[in-house]
Parts: structure tokens; sequence; C-alpha cells
């Protein structure tokens, strides 16, 4: 596994071992379909094999990456599980006794787990909805619940900002300064944007993460929490996270029927993703040791790019043909711009 410094190691085509005609197969379908995607990003064994960005982005462009935003909040939550700061069976209610006087009985069963596997047992998100002058936290535990905490899936925001809470609680940082100290200065990546309320990061989105940042996230994930010989969170922390903790076969997005672990979405081709609104996506392939970073602006389901032509040219390795992958890169640029002037216009 090769670890960048300032730049990714390149790999071509053929030292990447991927059949390059199924590649030129993805770049067609995108320019069919006229996905808005802003970056695309495949690392394999640590070397970046192609990138891809829209006109007016680069693979250093800062921008939100909504619900990936979870991802990072776990990994925050491993490395204080680590260092026994925290429990998954600690009590929620615990962290805010001195915030929340009246709260239903209900919650006295919530632990930290819960919030993690996003099944609180609320029959909606508040999180969108929320004044941002009330009391968060009473707010939260006061919400009815329809089922005890553990037993029922519900993508929760709310939830994920609450766990972002208690890492501030925890360590009196914000989540994006502990994680500047513990993750992005060991991975070298830079400090990102995180969206805050009252000091505390939003946990459940407002991240703003270049493509190539998300790489070396992604990167870290691969390798079981390791970056060059550091654990940065446990591998076994990092193994429940990223598997099967409840169901989710109630969701509508069949690609989000295969289950959830700690803010971690697991895929029906295998391995596990992190997911947010529009199409951010970073997806984690341990088999083939792969990486792909996905940045759009796409309300339409395009994960089975990578399932259909990414992880196709994988399985199927190295073919010689006539193409040139850099030329449908640059295509790619080129074809983006009504796209992006459209999406322009429409904001």
């Amino acid at each position: 596994m090769v670890f960048p410094k300032q730049e990714f190691n390149k790999a071509s085509v053929k030292d990447a071992n991927l059949d390059k005609g199924i590649l030129v197969d993805l770049f067609n379908e995108i320019e069919k379909e006229k996905f808005n995607i802003h970056s695309l990003l495949l690392v394999r064994n640590g070397s970046k094999v192609f990138h891809a960005e829209a006109e007016g982005y680069t693979e250093d462009t800062r921008d939100e990456v909504y619900s990936v935003s979870k991802s990072f909040l776990s990994i925050a939550i491993g490395i204080l599980l680590d260092r026994s700061l925290l429990n998954l069976e600690d009590y929620v209610l615990f962290f805010f006794k001195n915030e929340v006087k009246n709260y239903l009985p209900e919650y006295e069963a919530l632990k930290v787990k819960h919030l993690l596997t996003m099944s609180v047992g609320q029959a909606e998100d508040a999180f969108p909805n929320l004044n941002p002058d009330s009391n968060f936290f009473e707010v939260f535990f006061n919400q009815a619940l329809t089922s005890k905490p553990g037993e029922t899936f519900m993508y929760n925001n709310f939830a994920s900002f609450m766990l972002s809470a208690i890492v501030t609680k925890v360590t009196g940082n914000s989540l994006n300064d502990f994680l500047n100290e513990n993750l992005y200065k060991v991975i070298a990546m830079e400090k990102p944007v995180w969206r805050a309320v009252n000091g505390i990061s939003l946990g459940a989105t407002g991240l703003q993460v270049s493509s190539h940042d998300l790489a070396r996230f992604g990167l870290l994930l691969l390798n079981d929490g390791n970056w060059d010989g550091l654990q940065v969170v446990s591998r076994d922390y990092l193994k429940a996270a990223t598997s099967l903790q409840i169901k989710t076969d109630n969701q509508e997005n069949d690609y989000d029927k295969f289950g959830y672990g700690y803010q971690f979405w697991m895929n029906s081709f295998g391995d596990f993703r992190c997911t947010g609104y529009l199409s951010q996506h970073v997806v984690i392939n341990k088999e083939f040791n792969l990486v792909f970073v996905c940045k759009a602006n796409e309300e339409r389901k395009i994960l089975y790019l990578f399932e259909d032509f990414v992880l196709k040219a994988t399985k199927s390795g190295y073919k010689l043909n006539e193409f040139s992958l850099r030329d449908f890169t640059r295509r790619f640029k080129s074809h983006s711009h009504k796209l992006i002037e459209l999406e322009k216009e429409n904001k």
C-alpha cells in the first residue's frame, strides 16, 4: 500500500491492472446520461489511477459533502472509544444533565451506540427544522419515540449532531478541532471548514472537503485505520463501524437497503461507503484495494457507476486498446460546461 505525502503516487491503468475499455465506457455513460458530476477520483493500492473534474473544479476544490460528514464523525467517536474516554454503552442523557431539565422518560434507555446506528426510536428527524434560538438538547429529548432505542433504523441527522455535541463535551473542543489534531494532520489533510452552531460542529452535515482529501480519508478506511504505520483509530472499532449493525430494508433507495454500521452504509456489492446528498460518495472496496470518490450535484442515483464500470474493469483486468483515458477525462471537463452553468442558474 502506497501512502501519499503531499500528492498521491500515480499509477497507469496497466499498472493498476484495470480494463481501460470499461473505464472509457464509464465516461461515455456519464456523457450519455448528462450526469452533473463535479469530480471523480479512483485510487488502487494507494496510487491514483485517474481523476476527472468538471469545468471550474479541481481535485482540491473544497465544497459541501453533506452526509459524508457523518463518517468523519464516526472516526472521532472511535478515537474516543479507543482512549476509554467514551463507551458505546454510555447513556446519552448523562452528557446533557446541565442543559436538559425536562425530557421524556423513555430517553433514559438511550445509549451512544443507538445514536451511531440511528436507532433512537424517533418517528422523524427534527434537525432540519430546528429554530437556531431553541435549546437543541431539550428539543431532542422531547421528541416522541415510536420504538425502543436500538430496535428500528430511522435516518436521523439529529442523532449525529448529538454525537458531535458529545465529542465537544468529552474533549472540550469542537468535533472539527478535535479531528484536526487527531486525524487531518496525521493524513496530511488540510483542515476543512465545518459549519457549526454554538461552537458545536453540525456532525451530520456541513463539512467542506476536496476530492483529494476524501481519497486520503478513504485510504485510511481501506487500510483498517492505519496510516503508514500509525494506527489512527483501532482496527476493531473500524471493523465494527463498517459492518452491518442494523437492518435498513425500510429505506426507499435500493442501494440503502443493505444495512448501516456506525455512520457508514453497507453496499449491495460488498464492503461499505460514505454517502451524502446529491450523490457524494466515498466507496471502499477491500477485495480489490479500491477507493472511489465522487462529488456531484445530481439527484439521480449514480452509485451504479462504480458497480457496473469501475468494479467490472477491476475484475476484467488490463487489456490493451487504442484509447487514451486522458482524452476522456478532458472530454468530461469540456462537456460539463452546460451542466455547471445550469446548476449556477438554478442556485
